[in-house]
């Protein structure tokens, strides 16, 4: 009798520990996520900068030298 209610006691705190556990998880995963989107974000906005001061140098180049140094 005693076995049997400590198995009911024991069956509810599994079932909340699985709770907790994809709980956890769906935090963990909207975390990384947002990790990865920050990461993202920052390499579009670095490769645009590097973009912009590459067009920048170029046209500077091309203003210095004219037709005859053009790549």
């Amino acid at each position: 009798m005693i076995i049997k209610a400590f198995r009911r006691k024991n069956r509810g705190r599994v079932a909340a520990q699985l709770i907790e556990e994809a709980l956890l998880l769906s935090v963990a995963l909207v975390a990384l996520s947002l990790l990865v989107g920050g990461i993202e974000s920052i390499l579009k906005e670095s490769a645009n900068f590097t973009t912009g001061i590459w067009n920048a140098i170029s046209s500077a180049i091309s203003g210095i030298f004219g037709l005859s140094f053009h790549w």
